[in-house]
């Protein structure tokens, strides 16, 4: 079935009917050329599925009738916050889309030493662009709640903020002692929140890590082989969410 977001305040219930706002109409009606009948999920990023037929259709607007409110099946209970360095706006944007995908429940994009200048100028525009690819992202991949986008921060700040019990960890290059799945493996229980410290295109600097270490994370390798950031941040959920989903 088709997943469409619609404005929280929407709180609706079985047996309620809804007149979809214009836009959400037109892609409906329009766009997909649903029938009556025809079944469609809307999310209101509560964490429930509204599950809903189409009841009235035409150019005057969409009208949808609730069948179900249930809980969404494909929320993981592994938290994972991605602490991702500032790179160029494509490559971060493939970062939003494909680490939703994977179940990254918050990103922080992250200002670190070698950041290239300029990148923490991001406008409105920008902004709403980001969420509107975490959005669809959600939409696509079978979700219920759209990712959290924290403001752009310093490292330090990233550091300060790492919630408490949280399994804290920074994929470096420069690694040699461990690596990423012997760390999650030799965990005692399950972490319920993992934080990821991933750096920018130039890496991370030796003293970064060392604050970092200050701060109680873990540096860990991903491998012998030099991965770019945007690869880098990928790899290391895929791997978490291998080790800890199930």
């Amino acid at each position: 079935m088709h997943r469409f977001f619609i404005p929280s305040s929407l709180s609706l219930h079985t047996g309620e009917t809804l007149a979809l706002p214009d836009k959400l109409a037109h892609q409906v009606r329009d766009v997909l050329r649903l029938a009556i009948g025809e079944a469609l999920i809307l999310l209101d990023n509560s964490g429930d599925e509204i599950v809903c037929t189409v009841e009235k259709s035409s150019r005057a607007g969409v009208e949808v009738a609730v069948q179900e409110r249930r809980v969404g099946q494909r929320e993981s209970k592994v938290q994972i916050i991605l602490c991702q360095g500032l790179l160029k706006s494509a490559r971060f944007e493939w970062i939003l889309e494909k680490g939703t995908e994977l179940g990254v429940k918050a990103f922080v994009p992250t200002l670190c030493r070698r950041s290239m200048a300029g990148l923490e100028e991001t406008g409105p525009s920008k902004l709403q662009r980001w969420q509107r690819i975490l959005q669809e992202a959600t939409e696509q991949c079978g979700l219920s709640r759209v990712p959290t986008l924290a403001p752009i921060r310093p490292l330090m700040h990233a550091l300060n903020d790492i919630p408490s019990g949280a399994l804290a960890l920074m994929p470096w290059e420069e690694e040699q002692g461990i690596n990423l799945r012997t760390v999650l493996q030799e965990q005692p229980a399950k972490p319920q929140t993992v934080v990821l410290f991933i750096g920018p295109e130039g890496g991370l600097m030796a003293e970064e890590v060392a604050l970092a270490k200050r701060h109680g994370v873990q540096s860990v390798s991903l491998g012998p082989r030099i991965l770019r950031a945007e690869t880098a941040a990928i790899a290391a959920v895929a791997n978490v969410m291998y080790e800890l989903e199930a």
